[in-house]
């Protein structure tokens, strides 16, 4: 082994042993986690109360009693519901907020893949 052929090992594992530590390697994709951003964790959160909530507004218009009495009155404190008519009004309201807010994680969803 000559002299240059030494150079060149030690040289390829400095730059090894370098990349390793500093991250640049492929040993960070392996262990690098993907994250998703705190928004978007708190946007899907909501989407599943919306979701939630909506299936038992529903059910509470069909007169399920299933439903138990205190999410019942809850529901119905909550969106300032007296009447039935107004419950289907609500309905709406909350389809409305929930495929906005679908439609907002699409979109941002479409954004990532672009770049």
């Amino acid at each position: 082994m000559s002299i240059t052929e030494l150079s060149h090992l030690i040289y390829a594992a400095a730059t090894v042993i370098t990349e390793e530590i500093n991250g640049t390697g492929e040993y960070k994709l392996k262990t690098q986690r993907l994250k998703t951003p705190p928004w978007v964790r708190r946007i899907q959160e909501s989407i599943i109360d919306i979701r939630k909530e909506l299936s038992a507004l529903v059910e509470i218009k069909r007169d399920n009693k299933n439903v138990q009495k205190v999410k019942r009155t809850r529901l119905l404190k909550k969106y300032n519901i007296e009447k039935k008519e107004n419950l289907g009004q609500v309905i709406e309201e909350l389809k409305h907020k929930l495929s906005a807010k679908t439609q907002w994680l699409s979109r941002h969803r479409e954004r990532q893949n672009q770049y």
